[in-house]
């Protein structure tokens, strides 16, 4: 009997200390609340995700799980702000705010000396169901439907054209344009915005990218919720943000320190090749009503135009630029060689013999980072060779621009050189001070590739943005011996690449060019400061049965056309590049120097879509094969009304 007893206290115990041990972690497990008049956003202690509740739309956004599970170790609230213990794969601290403006700030502070790979918090945000978009910023702008299963996802990386972003945000917008969310890299520098397919819809999440290896420094991202206002509110939103922190100036102010660049502003840009060099040539452009022009050659391809070339641009009116790269090296760089200073390349780019070793950027095991088109340099590294390139180069063509090849288009890069190291936040601060030699040394207003933003206060035009990287690149325009190839480089004065044509295949149609999913995100924040256009091998001309739907882009964007001239492309298009200058760049005159304040789709099918600007002008696009009518004004397909 005693024995039975002891065994019915012991189960009593045993139950008693059970029941004990769920209440403790009943009334540990706790969901922590901030809140205003706008938002009420809870944290679950326990899972370490959060819900944002909308209250002005009522709606709810829940977080999917985390891949790489945190346990929550200390939570202290004071007011709306929390801050977190987390630990797991690593031990860090987060501090969620909501702030005056009902913005959510998220702080993650750690060890700066924790090693790590890439860190994912918080997590993504659920899309609710297949009635939003994504705002895809990996490039000019993209409206991709969540529920898309073809589109490459990229990585997301700040900076990078090859999957990454242009602007350091992304958001999602339902199909009504009114509610959504935006997340902004407040550290920018070595984070992503990675998307993925979460339960069959797109959606996103920051994740936070080693530093020299390490954690670093605090990471910061924000979100902004919205009830109204869609993709334009975000845009705007966003733009109120990045002006204030990269300086960015308008076109306007940087053309009073370049007044050159009134030549430039709502003008065609013309790359031009072998006998389009001639000045000859320009004068014919003057004479059939081209009157305003940026006109740029590229110095690694023969024949260079006469010596006083510039001259002749300048006393047509034309804008007088080069092409110049500071980024490729070549392994023939390793050894030493003489260089003709009076030889037809004479002022080819990737010359540096014997510096090769000095100049490379170099990775922690010390390899270099390399493409097919060579060896990246440290933008550090280089500047005693920009100094040298630039002067010799001026004596002879006396410019008023450059553009400066593949910077803001291929990302951000680490050196561990020993000479001259660099974190990545350091070599956008490098490429920045390159920019500003050009400017304060030599008197240049600058262009770019392609047009990741943090040079943006230093360069009053971008190649690229209008063309959609993502679906330009792998889809198929590199394979010879078919009618979507982009074209080669086997001959030095006309490579094809840039003076023959194709047709544009599915994926281009179907993404790239496409009215219905492309948005001009990137002008709706940075129009009034930087001038965009299609890639050099994209231009305006090369794909010609398109070519009526690029110019209506470029004049519902406000941005400019881009066309790669020889004399025989001029020949045979003589009309149509006549035509589509006439019909673009008078518009683009008028409203060259304005902020896009809005754009929106007028149409459902969005054949149809109107542009404003802030001088308070307006353009109305009709893309479709049908007139439209529209208040009181017919809209002839494929064409467009601007309002005054």
């Amino acid at each position: 009997m005693k024995n039975l007893a002891k065994t019915v206290c012991l189960w009593r115990y045993l139950s008693l200390l059970i029941v004990a041990i769920f209440c403790h972690q009943a009334i540990r497990a706790k969901t922590w609340t901030l809140s205003d008049t706008k938002l009420e956003i809870r944290f679950d202690d326990q899972t370490a995700l959060l819900s944002v509740t909308d209250k002005r739309c009522n709606k709810v956004w829940e977080q999917a799980p985390l891949k790489d599970q945190f346990k929550v170790t200390n939570t202290v609230q004071k007011g709306n702000s929390l801050q977190v213990r987390l630990s797991g794969k690593y031990t860090f601290d987060v501090n969620l705010v909501l702030t005056e403006a009902s913005a959510l700030e998220i702080n993650l502070t750690g060890d700066a000396k924790t090693a790590i790979g890439e860190l994912g918090y918080p997590s993504a945000f659920i899309t609710p169901d297949k009635n939003y978009y994504l705002l895809e910023t990996d490039g000019e702008g993209l409206l991709l439907p969540v529920d898309d299963q073809k589109y490459p996802l990229g990585n997301g990386i700040t900076y990078s054209c090859g999957g990454g972003l242009s602007m350091a945000w992304m958001g999602v917008t339902d199909t009504k344009f009114e509610s959504g969310y935006m997340a902004i890299l407040e550290t920018p520098y070595d984070a992503a915005l990675r998307t993925k397919r979460e339960n069959g819809l797109i959606t996103f999440s920051p994740v936070w990218i080693e530093s020299m290896g390490q954690f670093g420094y605090s990471r910061k991202v924000t979100y902004h919720f919205f009830d109204r206002g869609g993709y334009v509110a975000q845009c705007k939103t966003y733009r109120e943000y990045i002006w204030k922190k990269n300086s960015v100036i308008t076109l306007r102010d940087k053309q009073k320190r370049f007044p050159a660049m009134e030549k430039m502003i709502g003008g065609v840009q013309i790359y031009v090749w072998d006998k389009a060099r001639e000045v000859d040539f320009a004068k014919e452009l003057k004479s059939s009503g081209i009157e305003k022009a940026l006109i740029l050659w590229d110095a690694n391809h023969t024949p260079y135009p006469v010596k006083n070339y510039d001259q002749f641009l300048k006393d047509l009116g034309y804008a007088t630029g080069g092409y110049e790269l500071f980024t490729d090296l070549k392994m023939s760089d390793t050894a030493t060689y003489k260089v003709d200073p009076d030889g037809p390349l004479r002022f080819a780019h990737t010359v540096y013999p014997g510096k090769f070793e000095q100049l490379a950027a170099r990775k922690k095991d010390g390899k270099t980072y390399f493409n097919q088109f060579g060896h990246t340099s440290c933008p550090l590294a280089i500047r005693p060779e920009i100094y040298r390139k630039v002067e010799s180069k001026l004596k002879e063509y006396p410019h008023e621009t450059y553009f400066i090849d593949v910077y803001l288009a291929n990302g951000l890069f680490e050196c561990y050189s020993k000479d001259h190291p660099l974190t990545r936040q350091q070599f956008v601060e490098a490429v920045v001070k390159n920019h500003q030699i050009m400017e304060d040394k030599y008197n240049q207003y600058l262009g770019g590739e392609w047009g990741a933003e943090y040079a943006n206060a230093h360069v009053a035009y971008v190649h690229g943005m209008m063309t959609l990287q993502r679906t330009w690149w792998g889809s198929g325009i590199e394979k010879p011996g078919t009618i979507y190839y982009t074209g080669d480089w086997k001959s030095n004065p006309r490579p094809t690449q840039m003076t023959g044509s194709r047709v544009a295949n599915e994926t281009y149609l179907k993404y790239s060019i496409n009215e219905y999913t492309r948005v001009p995100l990137y002008e709706l924040v940075y129009h009034d400061a930087v001038v965009t256009s299609w890639r050099w091998e994209d231009g305006n001309q090369h794909t010609p049965e398109i070519w009526w739907k690029k110019d209506l882009f470029n004049i519902l964007y406000g941005s400019a056309p881009l066309w790669n001239l020889d004399r025989e492309r001029w020949e045979a298009y003589k009309n149509t590049f006549i035509e589509s200058y006439k019909r673009v760049c008078p518009w683009l005159q008028q409203i060259g120097y304005d902020e896009m304040v809005s754009h929106r789709f007028v149409t459902e099918d969005h054949k149809v879509q109107e542009s404003v600007f802030s001088s308070g002008k307006k353009v109305v696009v009709n893309f479709g094969d049908e007139d439209y009518a529209w208040e009181g004004k017919t809209i002839k397909a494929k064409d467009y009304i601007t309002i005054q």
